[in-house]
């Protein structure tokens, strides 16, 4: 019998407006007759859509919100991204440093044009991923062993990319998009004289493949395409110091005939197309294998919640989670602790009521039931003050949860503060060419030691943060180094 909890998992091609669906067998529909709510949720991003990067922090702090800052920072600092727009930023720490972070940035807006149609039809998306990170899949799901450093290059019609993999880890990822089929079709057409629809282009691909022996026009771009490649493979071997066993290469279109045997010759690298699921046999299926990659990927994400995410689609957490939902609930749980005294008051009334009326009947006649009665009703008595101190002993504990969840909640409302602080006063500090030795941040109060060839820049510096009125900046003094620097430490109150 099926789990009544169990939802097929879903992947979405929002280009194409496909989704495939896998439960026991894969099977394709539309958007258009898909029904809301239905599964699990995934879909990806092409490389060419993603800014990736390594940012060392230079800090060995292990607190997530401080690495998220300094991150943040580092990243619209180093790689100039507009501040008028809104990023999301996911990193992953490099295995060989504990300060240095491989970092994934996607324009929002870019994520909100490309699902406008998607989330029209299914209303949350459970979980967006990027392309090179699919392959992770291949390792968790034991395709591939993990104990040798792969290369897996995909070709799309309008994307490409190559991946490195080093013991079953994601090390890095270059673009190729300028070697993406329609880029391959368009050098091809331009060569021979020839236009080739990109339709038919690939239809000849997924077809007749490449012809090694042949020295036709379609040989030499790939050749092109493929020194490219061959050096990117070559800088990576030499500045990572990793030796790259295999390739794994496929498309689209599926795996091309003759495709491995060509990029093998060229890099002299043992070359495999993508056969990992040859066991799957679908009529609908894809012919690439991302859908097959997501539907493992989204496993691996229900099952550990490790995986990044960069959908902006998710569904709302339990009522539980919520801030509202918790309120809900203390005022419920104190509702029902107020009224237990009252309802027990009332129905010790009513019972000692009827007591008391049918012992004044008998008293006269059986003076000694009265006298057990008394005793009874002492005890009764006994019980209710026993009661009502247990009662005042939980207001006072649930007193103290409603202390400590105010202070929780405090402290995460002031997280945004500190990063803007943050922000505001590096912006500052860059703008006069004045340089931090450290930055300690507490509280609503930060410590930054500044060091500078001129005294008036830091004069100056305190001057311009001062006037921001969201801070208030003192320091003792300005004092004069040994190598002919000024230095400072002072202090900014975050009012």
């Amino acid at each position: 019998m099926k789990n009544k909890n169990h939802k097929p998992i879903i992947s979405i091609n929002p280009i194409k407006e496909k989704i495939y669906e896998f439960d026991s067998t894969f099977t394709t529909k539309s958007l258009s007759n898909l029904n809301k709510n239905s599964g699990f949720y995934i879909s990806y991003i092409e490389h060419k859509d993603v800014i990736i990067s390594q940012i060392n922090t230079n800090s060995l702090t292990s607190n997530s919100d401080e690495i998220d800052a300094i991150i943040t920072q580092k990243a619209y600092e180093e790689l100039d991204l507009d501040p008028n727009l809104e990023y999301t930023i996911k990193y992953i720490k490099q295995n060989d440093s504990d300060t240095s972070y491989t970092v994934f940035i996607v324009n929002n807006q870019n994520i909100l044009n490309l699902y406008q149609n998607t989330i029209e039809k299914v209303d949350y998306i459970d979980c967006i991923t990027i392309a090179p990170l699919l392959m992770e899949s291949l390792y968790s799901e034991k395709l591939l062993s993990g104990s040798q450093t792969d290369c897996f290059i995909y070709f799309d019609e309008n994307d490409a990319f190559l991946t490195i993999y080093d013991n079953g880890k994601y090390v890095l990822s270059r673009s190729l998009a300028r070697q993406s089929l329609g880029q391959i079709n368009s050098k091809f057409c331009e060569l021979t004289g020839n236009k080739v629809e990109i339709a038919d282009f690939l239809d000849e691909l997924k077809t007749k493949g490449i012809n090694i022996e042949q020295k036709d026009g379609l040989n030499q771009v790939l050749d092109d395409a493929f020194y490219y490649v061959s050096d990117i493979i070559n800088s990576v071997s030499k500045f990572q110091g990793l030796s790259i066993q295999n390739i794994y290469a496929t498309s689209c279109v599926g795996n091309i005939p003759g495709l491995a045997k060509f990029i093998q010759d060229r890099i002299l690298i043992n070359t495999s197309d993508f056969n990992f699921f040859n066991n799957i046999k679908s009529s609908n299926l894809d012919p690439s294998c991302l859908h097959v990659l997501m539907t493992l990927y989204a496993k691996d994400y229900i099952s550990y919640k490790t995986k990044l995410n960069f959908s902006p689609f998710l569904r709302p957490p339990a009522i539980y989670q919520r801030d509202g939902g918790i309120f809900l609930i203390i005022a419920t749980s104190t509702l029902i602790i107020s009224l237990i005294y009252p309802i027990y008051q009332l129905i010790s009334g009513i019972y000692l009521t009827k007591l008391i009326n049918d012992q004044n009947i008998i008293i006269s006649e059986q003076e000694i039931i009265v006298n057990n009665l008394e005793n009874q009703l002492n005890k009764i008595n006994y019980d209710i003050q026993v009661t009502k101190q247990n009662i005042y002993d939980q207001d006072q504990q649930l007193g103290l949860k409603k202390s400590l969840l105010n202070q929780i909640y405090s402290k995460k409302r002031d997280y945004p503060v500190k990063s803007i602080a943050l922000y505001e006063i590096s912006k500052e500090i860059n703008a006069l060419g004045v340089k931090t030795t450290s930055i300690k941040i507490n509280d609503k109060t930060a410590l930054i030691s500044l060091i500078s060839n001129d005294d008036k820049r830091i004069t100056k510096l305190i001057t311009n943060i001062d006037n921001l009125k969201s801070y208030k900046v003192s320091t003792k003094q300005i004092a004069l180094t040994g190598n002919g620097q000024y230095d400072s430490n002072i202090t900014v109150e975050i009012r």
